[in-house]
């Protein structure tokens, strides 16, 4: 079996060597091929590629993107798979065997990457080596601890990404309007799930990633300017139901009781935070969510999920079934949210337990907006002003009755408000003060952005 490794460099050429350097360390020659494709270096690098006879070597005049880049690698790659690898990495020992060996675990997964220090989402790990000369060490330490380990995710990151090449020809390879790079890679792991096929993180495979390397050493692009414009695209193409929705909600992951068995997730999205209580706790996973495209993937994984909106209570399970009832931002569009509560706790064992997360309504932004006669409070749910609730810091408990229900946990989630507001509301206390409110308990309140809440079934 031979993997087509496919390489992208844009000048920085003493970066480039190290990853060269890295595979030919740590690959074997008789199992890959090396296609370089340059997109108009002019430090070298392209002497350097021509003078390597080993490489299979594409020079483009002009850089041609991420996207574009990779497709060209496709045309004249031969492997049963493709990898895609960016240059700014240092491979280890064992990287690419482990990659193969849970690719090839299952008929079912289609893509398959490795963990790194310099990535975003669920392939992160902390390190702790100091140097180059390190890496390899620590790789194969760690690898050791994690062997035949894995996890199902909704989304891989594309600075490794190891593909069938049966998967790479239905997708036809990376969509180029995503110029140069950014969402192309989220893109082609949406468009891999859709197709029927799992992504997989290698747990025991590391790889070393310096981070932006090719995007700091061309001024002509502006990294957060290229991310904004691509996500723009994005949600053109897909709309925005489904951007976003392959990152887990840690918050609420961390909350969740580690003896759940089976757990009903309240509006799931695509089913990225239920699939990574899953890879944690092994629970079966169920769901509602009224949007059928995110269901359609979240069914992928989950044993069941009701296409219905988020106030149906009238679901097929019995009583006391599940041990964790999720309600994630949902609470707020329920017409009446505190019967809700007390009919869908109906669906909890004795001692079962729910996540609930809501908006603060008492957040400084939104009072500023509404002193200054204007509502655009969007992040509080506000779908169809006939059919909201809001919730502040003393009225959240309100929802859980002392009698049905134990609060075991409380943790208030902030983000920083406007300096100018936030001075705003201090004159105001100052001329209230009378009215028993003070200053400390106003400006909490003020910074709380949403309400976590774990509470316990009695």
């Amino acid at each position: 079996m031979k993997t087509s490794i496919i390489l992208l460099t844009y000048n920085q050429l003493d970066v480039s060597k190290k990853c060269f350097e890295s595979l030919e360390k740590y690959t074997k020659k008789d199992q890959v091929e090396i296609i370089v494709v340059d997109n108009g270096s002019t430090d070298g690098t392209r002497e350097y590629l021509k003078s390597n006879p080993s490489f299979i070597t594409i020079l483009n005049e002009k850089n041609m993107g991420f996207a574009g880049g990779c497709n060209q690698g496709i045309e004249v790659a031969t492997g049963d798979n493709l990898l895609f690898l960016n240059n700014d990495t240092i491979v280890t020992e064992n990287w690419l065997d482990a990659m193969l060996d849970l690719l090839y675990s299952n008929d079912r997964i289609g893509m398959v990457g490795p963990v790194s220090n310099y990535v975003s989402g669920l392939q992160r790990i902390d390190v702790n080596y100091q140097s180059d000369d390190e890496i390899n060490e620590f790789a194969l330490q760690y690898c050791e601890t994690v062997k035949g380990k894995s996890k199902q995710v909704l989304r891989l990151v594309g600075f490794c990404l190891l593909v069938k090449r049966e998967v790479i020809e239905k997708l036809k390879g990376f969509d180029e309007r995503f110029k140069f790079g950014s969402f192309e890679d989220d893109d082609i792991c949406l468009r891999t799930v859709l197709e029927g096929y799992e992504l997989h993180i290698a747990l025991d495979s590391y790889v070393h990633h310096y981070g932006h390397v090719t995007f700091k050493g061309n001024s002509d692009i502006n990294i957060t300017q290229l991310y904004i414009e691509n996500r723009y695209r994005y949600i053109e193409k897909w709309g925005n139901h489904l951007i976003d929705t392959a990152y887990p909600k840690l918050e609420i992951i961390e909350m969740v009781p580690s003896n759940v068995k089976k757990l009903l997730e309240i509006g799931c999205s695509a089913g990225a935070t239920g699939l990574e209580i899953k890879n944690r706790y092994s629970c079966e996973l169920y769901g509602t969510e009224k949007t059928p495209a995110l269901a359609s993937i979240a069914s992928q994984f989950y044993e069941k999920v009701d296409i219905v909106s988020c106030d149906e209570t009238n679901l097929s399970y019995p009583n006391d079934f599940f041990d964790l009832i999720i309600l994630d931002q949902t609470i707020e569009h329920i017409y009446d949210p505190w019967n809700y509560i007390i009919e869908i706790s109906k669906l909890l064992k004795p001692s079962g337990n729910i996540i609930c997360r809501v908006p603060n309504v008492s957040h400084g932004e939104v009072l500023y907006q509404l002193l200054n006669g204007s509502w655009n409070y969007l992040n509080a749910g506000i779908l169809n002003k006939e059919h909201v609730r809001f919730f502040t810091p003393k009225t959240m408990n309100l929802l859980f009755p002392t009698h049905m229900f134990d609060i075991i946990y409380n943790k208030n989630e902030k983000i920083d408000v406007n300096i100018n507001i936030k001075l705003f509301f201090e004159e105001v206390v100052h001329l209230a003060h009378k009215f028993g409110i003070t200053l400390d308990e106003l400006i909490t309140n003020l910074e709380i952005y949403q309400m976590l809440v774990l509470v316990k079934k009695k």
